[in-house]
């Protein structure tokens, strides 16, 4: 493995329009699989349902805005600077509960197909085919199972 460098100016980002715009910050493949860093840019009101990592852990840096996330069934508040850990296999889910879009980075580790089930999250939006149901198929494929509705 080698030290990795990446701009932010340059990374690749995928918009889901009204919902959250996903950038690829380091990838799988950069780091031999160690970890992923993504950062979401969450428009007021929008989070993904409640969902399990099974073979990766996830932590979330709140970088803007304010959040509420759920893990474990207990719920945080969390405000620029916070940060959380969530252990694989624990249930886990958040939301932006501010008025304007709020940012969050997150790594996972290890890697593993994460940046592989936001794409095809992605390609299914553009095929005009993305629902609860399809996502729900495709995280199964990648190692993330939706077990609740969003907060």
């Amino acid at each position: 493995m080698h030290p990795v460098h990446t701009s932010y100016q340059q990374a690749d980002t995928l918009k889901f329009p009204g919902a959250i715009t996903l950038k690829f910050l380091l990838s799988g493949e950069q780091t031999d699989g160690q970890l992923a860093i993504f950062e979401d840019i969450v428009e007021p009101g929008v989070g993904p349902g409640r969902h399990i990592h099974h073979e990766q852990d996830e932590t979330f840096f709140f970088l803007e805005g304010q959040f509420i996330a759920e893990v474990a069934g207990e719920r945080f508040e969390f405000s620029p600077g916070d940060v959380a850990f969530i252990p694989r296999g624990t249930v886990h889910a958040f939301k932006n509960i501010g008025d304007t879009p709020g940012r969050l980075r997150y790594i996972f580790s290890p890697a593993l197909s994460i940046e592989a089930m936001f794409r095809a999250f992605f390609a299914a939006h553009e095929a005009g085919t993305l629902s609860m149901e399809s996502m729900a198929d495709i995280s199964l494929l990648h190692g993330q199972e939706f077990v609740g509705p969003p907060l």
